[in-house]
């Protein structure tokens, strides 16, 4: 798996856990979900807790069965954290494809991309299929995870679709899942997207509680997390963040 230093991020997750009275012990790779009063405002943190760095993902499954989230007011704010530790290493063997990628094509890698698993409700499986050929509007934000088949993360981003154009945008940390995803994989580019559906209207949902698979997160809910441990040097300069390669 990639990685990139970040030991101040890594000791504030460490400080609010125990904050939270969670005692289970960090130790090797470990994955954080945790989200704010049930709204938008949630992140994810993939860590290897004993080298002290930062993932861009793990690729491998957490569990046979459902992580149940724990829910937290600590100092009056509600949490929802979703914690596992002591995670199988996983070897990213997939290799990239030498194949040219297609410029107008993106963020897909060319036409090919198939769709994977059983069709959605034709509602649903039209905007993703409008997304993809680039016809019309869409009210939705299209959340982009690209990888190697069995390997690498390439990039985690966000899109708007207007008049058929697919417009790349910045997350503000307000968007929330529609719970609501399509896969596509290519085998001539060994490439595989997965592509949820987000709303930026205000929410209040469980689907963030939902442990999550990508390192991502912004400002604000770090700011959240230094507030409430009181933490002492200083993170200026952290944006909406994902590890890209």
């Amino acid at each position: 798996m990639n990685q990139v230093e970040n030991t101040d991020i890594i000791n504030c997750i460490e400080q609010f856990l125990q904050k939270a009275n969670l005692h289970t012990r960090l130790n090797g790779i470990c994955a954080l979900t945790i989200q704010v009063d049930r709204y938008s405002l949630s992140g994810t943190f993939i860590f290897d807790y004993n080298k002290r760095i930062l993932l861009k993902h793990y690729p491998g499954r957490y569990s046979r069965t459902p992580i149940q989230p724990i829910y937290k007011t600590i100092n009056g704010t509600p949490w929802t954290i979703n914690f596992v530790s002591n995670l199988a290493s996983f070897n990213e063997n997939g290799t990239k494809s030498n194949a040219i990628e297609c410029e107008e094509c993106y963020p897909f890698c060319c036409n090919n991309c198939m769709k994977q698993y059983k069709a959605l409700p034709h509602e649903w499986e039209s905007i993703f299929s409008n997304f993809k050929d680039r016809n019309g509007d869409s009210d939705y934000i299209f959340r982009v995870v690209k990888k190697i088949q069995y390997g690498e993360m390439l990039y985690l981003k966000y899109f708007k679709q207007t008049d058929g154009k697919i417009i790349e945008i910045m997350p503000s940390e307000t968007e929330h899942k529609i719970n609501t995803f399509k896969i596509y994989s290519c085998n001539k580019h060994n490439t595989y997207y997965s592509i949820a559906l987000m709303s930026d209207k205000a929410s209040y949902n469980h689907h963030h509680a939902k442990l999550q698979n990508e390192t991502e997160f912004g400002p604000k809910l770090i700011e959240k997390m230094m507030d409430l441990v009181q933490y002492d040097t200083s993170l200026d300069g952290c944006e909406n963040w994902s590890i890209d390669g």
